[in-house]
């Protein structure tokens, strides 16, 4: 019995320990990636997932898209490079759309700001209007 044990029981079991575990992970990869990919078309998603980027801010207006994000540290050093590939990762994404992408802290803390009034619903669309020009200023700035 022991023999029985040591030569058949072991190596089956063994197999099994390694195989079982490999078989269950290909479905679960596969809807990972059906769930990411329906997400990927909010522009915030669009830029956190660019690995230079730390946090986001979109705001859609009519024909306007305006997007200011936060960098890494280290990032900070090709803030240029950054704002082209952000900018063309947006127009890409939405073509029909006017882009305006910021790397600059103060238009991320004003898109913020100006979200957290639409949620409350405090602005009225002059006030929208104006507020928005003032960001877009700032990110010529």
């Amino acid at each position: 019995m022991k023999k029985f044990v040591c030569q058949v029981m072991k190596p089956a079991l063994f197999t099994a320990v390694l195989v079982l575990p490999a078989t269950g992970c290909g479905d679960h990869e596969e809807s990972s990636l059906t769930n990411t990919a329906a997400i990927s078309n909010d522009p915030e998603t669009l830029l956190e997932d660019m690995e230079e980027v730390t946090s986001a801010q979109a705001v859609m207006e009519g024909e306007n898209l305006y997007a200011g994000v936060t960098v890494t540290q280290w990032s900070r050093l090709r803030l240029d490079s950054i704002r082209k590939k952000g900018h063309s990762l947006l127009k890409k994404h939405y073509p029909e759309k006017t882009v305006h992408f910021s790397t600059d802290y103060k238009v991320w803390l004003e898109l913020h700001a100006f979200k957290e009034e639409l949620q409350k619903k405090s602005l009225s669309a002059k006030k929208r209007k104006k507020r928005l020009t003032g960001i877009e200023d700032h990110m010529k700035g």
